[in-house]
Formats: C-alpha cells, structure tokens, sequence
C-alpha cells in the first residue's frame, strides 16, 4: 500500500494529511519530496495529520525527524496531530515526545505556539 497525502491550508498552518504505511522506499519519498516542495513555496507552519497512518517503521520516523530539523532550521514548526496507539507508543519508546508537539485536535494545533520558538 502506498502513503496518500493530501494538503490543505488553514490560517496560514498547511495540514498535511498521511494515510497509509509510513516506511522505507516508496512511502519515505514521496513525504520527503513533498516537505522540500512545500518547504521551498514559502511552507513555515505545517501540521501533519497521522490518523491515517496505519504502520510507522524506523525509516519513517527519521524522516520525521529530518523534516522538523529542516522546517525549525528555516524558522517554522512542525506539529503532529491524531496519531495513532502505535504510533505514540514509537514515539514515547524513542523518547520523541519530548521533540514533537503532539495534539488530538486540529484548532488546538493551529493555535499553539511552539515553546523552542
């Protein structure tokens, strides 16, 4: 199964919505390719929306990694929404709770501000 993205854009935030297996090959780049296309339009403020991500793998989590680093590096944020047991579970085990910003609603991830900004 491939990764499906979709993008919309709400008060200046692009919502980034994944649905399908977030893994190596295939999946990895298409989330790549579309980060460097929206990050090099102007891109800043993203939230990326997980409910749809039924399976992550350590691949697909250094490519979160890697796009945060990027998006903080060029002053933005990048901020997880609806994330899956599984996914949060990868999340506290790795210890990347404390990196990411993590929230359940949509209007509650547009309006916070990132506390490293």
């Amino acid at each position: 199964m491939s990764l499906i993205l979709n993008t919309r854009k709400v008060n200046g935030h692009i919502i980034v919505e994944a649905s399908g297996r977030l893994v190596a090959g295939d999946p990895c780049v298409q989330l790549r390719d579309l980060a460097k296309r929206l990050t090099s339009d102007g891109g800043r403020n993203f939230v990326l929306d997980l409910s749809g991500i039924s399976y992550m793998d350590s691949s697909g989590l250094g490519l979160l990694l890697s796009i945060y680093a990027t998006i903080r590096n060029q002053g933005g944020e990048l901020k997880l929404l609806n994330c899956s047991e599984r996914v949060k579970e990868l999340l506290r085990t790795t210890m990347l709770t404390e990196v990411f910003q993590i929230f359940e609603d949509e209007n509650n991830a547009i309006k916070a501000k990132s506390p490293n900004v």
